[in-house]
């Protein structure tokens, strides 16, 4: 545009046409004008029309956006919920070590804890139903000897409750749900040769 201008008014003013000089440089500086003033303009509405949306306004609608990137937007939102769904852990999935899991017979159950609580079970059934009391000196392995002494339980079995007890009570690593059944599966022989005849 300004190399035409300057060609246009250069050789109307070398062949002595000043009215046309005028005339052209009027023409292309009221064009440049317009040109500049509509530009302003439009970069004004632009910005107008852009802070007058509200920040939490999402073009969800069809109407808002075009057709294509309506649908583009729709499979976005599907996959990205998809996504969310998917991640999301379920109660059946939550098994954190050492603990019975949601939904299931342990729910809510802390092996280790749950283990250590049977001695004081044993005790009570011991003292109920044989008067075999426990000393406060005297500890689990030796109050499962004096058990053993008296034939009230064979040594095996006495054995194995001290071990599994001993593991659940001292050792760092958590006891897993299968450990947990046979341990309470001996908990309740153990249990049934004091006389115990509870569920």
């Amino acid at each position: 545009l300004g190399i035409s201008a300057y060609d246009i008014i250069r050789n109307a003013n070398t062949r002595g046409y000043y009215p046309y000089v005028y005339i052209a440089s009027g023409s292309y500086f009221l064009t440049g004008f317009v040109t500049v003033l509509l530009g302003w303009c439009r970069l004004n509405l632009v910005k107008k029309a852009l802070s007058n949306i509200p920040k939490p306004f999402m073009p969800i609608k069809e109407t808002d956006v075009p057709n294509s990137v309506f649908n583009l937007i729709t499979d976005e939102l599907k996959r990205v919920s998809m996504i969310a769904w998917t991640g999301e852990p379920k109660p059946e999935d939550v098994n954190l070590p050492g603990w019975g899991r949601p939904g299931s017979d342990y729910d809510g159950i802390h092996f280790k804890t749950s283990m250590i609580n049977t001695f004081s079970l044993i005790e009570q059934n011991a003292l109920k139903n044989l008067s075999l009391k426990r000393q406060p000196s005297m500890s689990v392995q030796r109050y499962i000897d004096l058990l053993i002494e008296h034939r009230v339980i064979d040594r095996g079995l006495g054995h194995a409750y001290v071990e599994g007890y001993e593991r659940a009570r001292f050792s760092e690593d958590e006891v897993s749900q299968e450990q947990y059944t046979q341990f309470m599966k001996l908990v309740f022989q153990l249990l049934r040769r004091l006389g115990y005849n509870g569920d």
